[in-house]
């Protein structure tokens, strides 16, 4: 008898410790992540990674008829073309975090996510 009310007491704490843990985690907010699109250092897009539902393209012209094209996806954002010699930009893939952002050398393009949460990295890149 005494068994059953022990093994009752630990199915039940243990199903109230996952209730708890469970409505915690969904109660977090996450921190929205903004992609921001720079120019010759110029600020041209900021863009809420965290609001777009659907996958879309922005296409960026440069001075002396370059051309870049930047895929925004749900929370990820890459660049899918570039007239550069050697695409590197287009190669690094998609990025979703502010830890490295993609840098168009050539064109003088860069993405990079940034957070309304401070993230504390040994570098920033300006």
């Amino acid at each position: 008898m005494k068994k059953n009310i022990l093994l009752w007491g630990i199915t039940l704490l243990i199903l109230l410790t996952g209730i708890l843990g469970s409505w915690y985690v969904l109660r977090i907010e996450r921190p929205r992540k903004i992609a921001e699109i720079y120019q010759n250092d110029q600020l041209i897009e900021r863009i809420d990674l965290s609001q777009v539902t659907e996958s879309y393209t922005i296409t960026i012209d440069g001075d002396a008829g370059e051309q870049n094209v930047i895929r925004v996806e749900p929370d990820a954002i890459a660049m899918q073309s570039a007239s550069c010699p050697d695409r590197l930009c287009v190669h690094q893939g998609k990025i979703s975090d502010g830890i490295l952002p993609i840098i168009c050398l050539p064109n003088h393009i860069r993405i990079a996510i940034v957070s309304e949460e401070e993230a504390s990295y040994d570098v920033q890149v300006y």
